[in-house]
């Protein structure tokens, strides 16, 4: 069986965090072979715990989550949603997308507390650490995303694909989001396509 510790890690291809929430979606653009890796409040928390942006033990929320399935639940569907406000957002500019990010910053920042580094020379955010931290956790990453410069944002040129990423390539010219998974796919098959021809 598959569980949150066996699972393989979480793509990291985006250039940002919140690119690679968005592509916890596979296959985005076929409906009929997508699949959402983030499944339940669970994977939400392997994503947070991977990516490093929790403040307390994976398994401290777990055990809330288990404790209220339905406010795990509720928190799963927000973090959906914030996770397909950064897509559209980005990639369709869209203004309720954009508000739904800006609203949840502020309830992110309501809820977290300015704590010192271990350096004692700078404060950082630390988000709660109840059911609501990774919803405020992400929505912190979304901001940062969406205020920053999008001129390199690029989604996959493979037909089916949709994963996203900033093109930090030399010539900012990066079609694929791997070139081993979409760049070999689509060359194998343009090479058959041409052998047929």
């Amino acid at each position: 069986m598959v569980t949150a510790d066996t699972a393989p890690p979480f793509p990291r291809v985006g250039g940002h965090p919140a690119f690679d929430l968005v592509d916890t979606v596979h296959w985005r653009l076929d409906e009929r072979r997508a699949i959402d890796t983030l499944a339940s409040f669970d994977d939400v928390v392997a994503w947070c715990a991977q990516f490093g942006v929790l403040a307390d033990e994976p398994d401290a929320l777990r055990s809330l989550a288990r404790r209220d399935p339905s406010g795990a639940a509720e928190e799963h569907a927000a973090v959906l949603a914030l996770r397909e406000a950064v897509h559209d957002a980005v990639f369709a500019a869209s203004p309720s997308a954009v508000g739904l990010i800006a609203r949840e910053h502020v309830a992110a920042l309501a809820r977290a507390s300015l704590v010192r580094g271990p350096d004692e020379r700078s404060w950082s955010w630390r988000v709660p650490t109840d059911l609501t931290g990774p919803r405020a956790a992400i929505a912190m990453l979304a901001q940062d995303l969406v205020t920053s410069d999008l001129s390199a944002a690029r989604q996959c040129a493979d037909d089916a694909c949709g994963w996203v990423y900033l093109d930090t390539s030399p010539r900012h010219n990066r079609v694929w989001c791997t070139a081993a998974g979409c760049g070999n796919r689509n060359r194998v098959a343009r090479h058959q396509a041409r052998k047929r021809a």
